[in-house]
């Protein structure tokens, strides 16, 4: 009964989201990757499974490389707290919402902190495998959740949607009562939506190869406008340790690739800005700890180790010019 009744709110809160919301966000996001052996960043195509719960919390510090000609207003780190709930509507259709937070850090400013933009997320599974002795593509069913081992015969797929909405701060001000830019608020004063597509399959025994590519765009906030984001990830994961009757059931080292491409923004003027966007590469080592089929804990460290950024002089505090990016997930379902 008590199904049900969620079932009917977050059905609710789709149809709200879709009639009464324009579709804008910010650059970063939650993948869909949890559970044992999935990814950290890279989106897993693994879906929950009909009447699973999921609660989700990422962590994410950013500190940034200080430039002479930003002082003495560099922007020094940004930490970002990202609360998911997620249901399985079926075995295939997975259902999200994420609250997001954030404590964003100006020298000489201050800290800018508060709640960031709701975003909802829906993702459809399927797969290339056999059923029933015939190969071909198949909507997800029980052995292909969240949590159920591969099989090196199939190939795991999802597509993703989601849509944010302008909920989050918009209005902090610095030490000096001026308020903040647009980029050091929790929120970012507009809607946006994305669509995505992952991929995964079981190359050989204990390691999985799992790739993604999204995009995600925006609408204007005060006639100026962000840049779209193009993301490719890429994410090789490898068994190192699995006891299924253990405190610690499986132990994964991943590593990842992740290509980020900015488009250009666009000013209240209406006039592209020549001082944004651009193409940075991460390489981003990690693990993920599982303690049974239904908690794990995940880490990774995204290390910027090319870009190619408009202008990138007067780009300080963007993504590519980062010292690095610590990120830890804790993932519990049931």
């Amino acid at each position: 009964m008590l199904k049900k009744e969620i079932q009917r709110i977050i059905i609710l809160l789709f149809y709200i989201f879709t009639v009464y919301l324009p579709v804008y966000a910010h650059h970063g996001g939650v993948s869909t990757a949890f559970g044992p052996g999935s990814p950290i960043e890279t989106a897993s195509p693994m879906t929950l499974g009909k009447g699973t719960f999921l609660l989700y919390e990422r962590m994410e510090y950013v500190p940034f490389r200080n430039m002479n000609n930003a002082e003495p207003e560099n922007i020094d780190t940004f930490t970002f707290f990202n609360t998911l709930a997620g249901f399985g509507l079926t075995d295939a259709l997975s259902l999200y919402l994420t609250m997001p937070a954030a404590i964003k850090e100006q020298d000489s400013l201050g800290k800018s902190r508060g709640i960031g933009d709701l975003e909802f997320m829906a993702q459809y599974g399927f797969k290339y495998g056999e059923r029933d002795g015939i190969r071909g593509f198949y909507q997800n069913g029980p052995e292909d959740t969240q949590g159920t081992p591969y099989t090196m015969d199939d190939l795991k797929m999802s597509v993703t949607g989601s849509i944010s909405a302008p909920t989050g701060t918009t209005s902090n001000r610095d030490d000096f009562g001026n308020t903040f830019d647009i980029g050091m608020q929790p929120g970012f004063g507009a809607p946006s939506y994305s669509f995505g597509f992952s991929a995964s399959r079981l190359l050989f025994p204990h390691f999985t190869l799992t790739t993604d590519t999204s995009f995600r765009t925006f609408l204007k906030y005060h006639d100026s406008k962000a840049g779209n984001e193009i993301r490719v990830n890429t994410a090789g994961g490898y068994e190192v340790f699995e006891n299924p009757d253990g405190f610690l059931s499986r132990l994964d080292i991943i590593g990842e690739t992740n290509v980020l491409h900015l488009t250009k923004d666009q000013g209240e003027d209406g006039k592209t800005d020549h001082d944004s966007g651009g193409t940075i590469l991460y390489f981003s080592p990690g693990f993920r700890a599982s303690f049974g089929k239904h908690f794990s804990i995940g880490a990774l460290i995204k290390i910027p180790v090319w870009q190619n950024l408009n202008n990138e002089s007067v780009q300080q505090g963007s993504e590519g010019l980062e010292h690095y990016r610590a990120i830890v997930t804790v993932t519990i379902s049931f």
